[in-house]
C-alpha cells in the first residue's frame, strides 16, 4: 500500500515537471519570438505606457492600464484583448494584427501559468 502510494507520489511529480517543462518550452519557441519581433520595441526598456513585456514580473504587474495578464485566465488578461483587438482603444501591436496560430499560442501560454 506505502509502495503504490509513492510510485504514485512519484508519477505525479515527474508529470508535474513535464508540464513545466513544456510550458517554458512553449515560451522560449513560440511566445519569446512572437513579443521579441512585435512587442519589446515599445515595451522593452522604453516602457511605452509604462508597460514592460520583457520580464514576467512586469507582465504581471502591468502598466498605466493596469495588470497585462492574469495568470491562468486568458479570456480576463488586458493582453489577450488588445492582440485580440477587441479592446475599446488599444489594438497591438499597433502596425498589424498578430496571426491567429500567435494569438491561440498566447492565450494556451496565459491559462497554461505563463511560465
Amino acid at each position: 500500500m506505502i509502495g503504490q502510494f509513492f510510485l504514485a507520489y512519484s508519477m505525479a511529480l515527474q508529470a508535474g515537471a513535464a508540464s513545466s517543462q513544456t510550458s517554458a518550452e512553449l515560451f522560449e519557441m513560440r511566445i519569446r519570438p512572437v513579443l521579441a519581433s512585435n512587442c519589446y520595441t515599445c515595451h522593452g526598456e522604453s516602457r511605452m505606457g509604462g508597460l514592460r513585456l520583457d520580464s514576467r514580473t512586469e507582465l504581471l504587474k502591468g502598466g498605466a492600464s493596469g495588470p497585462t495578464i492574469i495568470v491562468g485566465k486568458s479570456e480576463d488578461s488586458l493582453l489577450m484583448r488588445a492582440v485580440r483587438r477587441t479592446h475599446e482603444r488599444l489594438k497591438m501591436p499597433p502596425q498589424q494584427a498578430l496571426k491567429p496560430a500567435e494569438i491561440a499560442d498566447l492565450a494556451a501560454w496565459i491559462d497554461s501559468g505563463a511560465i
